[in-house]
């Protein structure tokens, strides 16, 4: 995280830097899904995924407050949080049925998969903004 923040200090490589990030963390998921390599090795790639993931979360974030109409921060980040958390609080639930069932290369593409979602949506961030609507009076 310290490092994304630094990459992040320029905005106009916000998209760039989560693609890469994310796209690495993916690849390295991608990698212990699909190689054959000794458990030993398992941390080594789980850790310079969560460092790929690290590094783009500043940029995420920024990409966020850039796309928040003006007056809608709060709101927007309740938004978008309050989604991640139920994300971590589901992806258990579905990922420890695969486990359960021995399907554990199928958790590994399903983390690949998250990772790609998050890259594409980091894309579509910017077309997706609104402006807030103007404030009723009470």
């Amino acid at each position: 995280m310290v490092v994304g923040g630094f990459l992040a200090s320029d905005p106009s490589r916000c998209e760039r830097i989560v693609g890469v990030g994310f796209g690495i963390a993916a690849a390295f998921a991608l990698v212990m899904a699909l190689a054959d390599f000794p458990p030993v090795v398992v941390p080594v790639l789980f850790g310079a995924m969560g460092f790929a993931s690290g590094i783009a979360g500043p940029s995420r974030d920024l990409l966020v407050k850039r796309s928040t109409p003006a007056n809608a921060s709060g709101r927007v980040y309740g938004v978008v949080y309050a989604g991640l958390d139920i994300g971590q609080a589901v992806a258990p639930l579905i990922f420890g049925r695969l486990m359960d069932a021995g399907q554990y290369t199928s958790v590994i593409v399903g983390l690949a998969l998250v990772q790609g979602v998050l890259i594409a949506s980091a894309f579509n961030v910017r077309r997706a903004r609104r402006e807030a609507l103007p404030a009723v009076p009470a």
